[in-house]
C-alpha cells in the first residue's frame, strides 16, 4: 500500500485595503501600509505617489484655467453694467449719468443668505 502525502494549500487573504497610508521604515529600507501592515513594494509605492501627484497638477492647471475665464467674464459684465450707468437725457439729448444707491454691508449679505436658502 502507497501512502500519498498532499500538499497543505496556502491560500492568500485577499483585503480590499488601497494602501493609502503607509509607514516608511528608513532603517530596514522597507515600506508598509499602516491600514493592514503588509509590505509594500517601494516602487509601486512611488508610482502611486506620482500618478497622484500628477492628478492634483491637472486639477490645478484646470482650477487655473477656470478661475482666469471666471475673472474675464466678470471683467466684461462690470464694464457692461458700468455702461448702464449713463442714459440719454430725452429734454437735452446730454449723456447724464444714473445716480445708483450702492447697497449697504447689510443688505448685500442679505442678499446672499436669500441666495443661499434657495
Amino acid at each position: 500500500m502507497t501512502i500519498i502525502k498532499f500538499k497543505k494549500k496556502e491560500y492568500r487573504v485577499v483585503t480590499s485595503c488601497e494602501h493609502n497610508s503607509v509607514n516608511i521604515d528608513r532603517a530596514n529600507k522597507q515600506i508598509t501600509c499602516r491600514d493592514c501592515d503588509a509590505v509594500l513594494d517601494s516602487f509601486d509605492v512611488i508610482m502611486n505617489y506620482s500618478d497622484a501627484l500628477d492628478d492634483w497638477a491637472k486639477r490645478l492647471d484646470k482650477y487655473a484655467e477656470d478661475t482666469k475665464r471666471d475673472f474675464a467674464r466678470n471683467q466684461i459684465v462690470a464694464r457692461r453694467l458700468e455702461n448702464k450707468k449713463k442714459t440719454k437725457c430725452h429734454h437735452c439729448d446730454q449723456v447724464t449719468e444714473i445716480r445708483i444707491k450702492e447697497p449697504t454691508l447689510w443688505e448685500t449679505h442679505a442678499e446672499i443668505q436669500g441666495s443661499n436658502n434657495v
